[in-house]
């Protein structure tokens, strides 16, 4: 994998290769964290992790669509600065708009745990976190219900354990590639789930 080009190299992970997308990461890691870690954008080293996992969350969705307009590398550099700005963005937006759910979420219902109360902030500029924890909260119970225990899984343990990419991937020892596609897939089943619970499909 070291020694193929970079088309090859794209090619083979929008086809799935889960070795491709490990050497995409470790190819192009060092240049996302300079530019995410740049001290001015004031992230701490949580911050810093996190940001670069969504960045090559963002590649995985982005990477079919990618036209060789510009290397990888660059490509990857202009992704990573505008997720800084998104994520700065964010940050700015929730400290004029702090808006708190409370409901309460029972885990027998789920997987048979006991019972917690969880409390959600509204997540302004992020439409995953939006759909997970916007308006919808209350009816989220009921769709969990209807995932797959895969499904369940990865989404408790990013939004309502939140851990970061790098923790859930320790956690069920799977490469990020296979976290991020199975994360973006159940979303999308929730999403499904919670629309046609609520009568508009």
């Amino acid at each position: 994998m070291k020694d193929l080009s970079e088309e090859n190299l794209i090619s083979l992970a929008i086809n799935g290769s889960e070795l491709a997308w490990r050497e995409v990461y470790h190819r192009y890691f060092n240049r996302v964290r300079r530019v995410v870690a740049w001290r001015k954008w004031g992230f701490t080293r949580a911050e810093v992790d996190e940001i670069i996992q969504e960045v090559f969350l963002e590649l995985i969705k982005a990477l079919p669509n990618f036209r060789y307009e510009a290397s990888l590398s660059t490509f990857l550099t202009k992704l990573s600065k505008n997720k800084c700005i998104s994520v700065l963005r964010r940050k700015n937006a929730q400290k004029r708009v702090r808006e708190e759910y409370g409901f309460v979420f029972d885990d027998r219902q789920i997987d048979r745990e006991t019972e917690r109360k969880l409390f959600v902030e509204s997540k302004i500029g992020n439409p995953e976190e939006i759909l997970i924890f916007g308006e919808e909260a209350m009816g989220l119970m009921k769709a969990m219900k209807n995932l797959n225990p895969d499904c369940r899984e990865v989404i408790k343990k990013r939004y309502f354990d939140e851990l970061s990419y790098k923790e859930i991937c320790g956690q069920l020892d799977l490469p990020l590639g296979t976290v991020c596609s199975r994360l973006k897939r159940c979303l999308l089943r929730l999403k499904e789930i919670i629309l046609k619970n609520s009568g508009e499909v």
